[in-house]
């Protein structure tokens, strides 16, 4: 696996499926679906984990693309979304005070 979230949790014994492209997808498979975001696209699931969102947006990378992109991740949960917001971020804390509503067990800063 190229994915070095994917190879962790194979590591770990847990059930992993690596997305690279839009190819073949069994979305009810009983496993961890590993994807980029852009990847995701089109795609629903109960539970979404974004890890490195205070890494956002990447070096050289234009700011509305990366919001575009990080929405478009953010709404494939149907039923919780899990961010990953370490780092100092003006990004981040941007839209941080518009998401007081979350728990902070969803969303920790």
């Amino acid at each position: 696996m190229r994915n070095p979230c994917a190879r962790t949790l194979a590591q770990r014994k847990l059930p992993v499926e690596n997305r690279l492209g839009s190819g073949d997808f069994d979305p009810t498979s009983n496993k961890i679906k590993v994807m980029t975001m852009k990847v995701s696209k089109g795609l629903e699931f109960p539970v979404v984990a974004l890890p490195g969102v205070g890494d956002i947006p990447a070096a050289g990378e234009d700011e509305k693309e990366a919001a575009r992109v990080l929405y478009v991740a953010a709404t494939r949960a149907t039923q919780r979304l899990v961010m990953g917001v370490g780092g100092d971020s003006e990004f981040v804390e941007r839209f941080y005070p518009r998401m007081s509503f979350l728990s902070p067990t969803v969303f920790t800063h």
